[in-house]
């Protein structure tokens, strides 16, 4: 038990990440985010994890998610003055993986405790309310 009364929860050990199969834009490239139009990708209505970063000089991830609605997400977070910041550091990309409503939780946390996006998500729940599931960041998986 503990302290008030909560049990911790049980760690499952990771097994390797996984190829979620990120999705690319046209040539096999990732969409530049603030260039995405969702309605005309088809992401009104759709539950996806997604991820945005940044190229330039010092190149990072910007932000770590999950969504029921990718469109209304993506416009929310386009005009969003924390994500808007990493723009003038270079392109910006995004893409999202279409995993299970009862995997994605355990997607971003482990996302985000790998990758440490700048911007914190409050929504993220920590690792020990769930259990994490190892998926390989947009670009990262190995080559078939």
């Amino acid at each position: 038990m503990a302290l008030f009364g909560r049990k911790k929860k049980q760690k499952k050990p990771l097994g390797p990440p996984q190829d979620p199969k990120w999705v690319h834009g046209e040539g096999g490239r990732f969409p530049k985010f603030l260039d995405l139009d969702p309605e005309a990708a088809g992401l009104e209505g759709k539950s996806a994890v997604y991820a945005i970063w940044h190229t330039g000089v010092q190149p990072g991830w910007v932000y770590i998610g999950r969504s029921t609605n990718l469109a209304s997400t993506f416009f929310a977070l386009g005009e969003d003055d924390d994500v808007l910041q990493f723009e003038d550091r270079g392109n910006m990309y995004v893409s999202w993986c279409y995993i299970r409503d009862e995997f994605q939780d355990g997607a971003v946390t482990y996302l985000t405790q790998t990758l440490k996006p700048k911007i914190d998500n409050s929504e993220a729940k920590s690792e020990d309310r769930v259990d994490m599931i190892a998926i390989y960041p947009p670009g990262m998986a190995p080559k078939e």
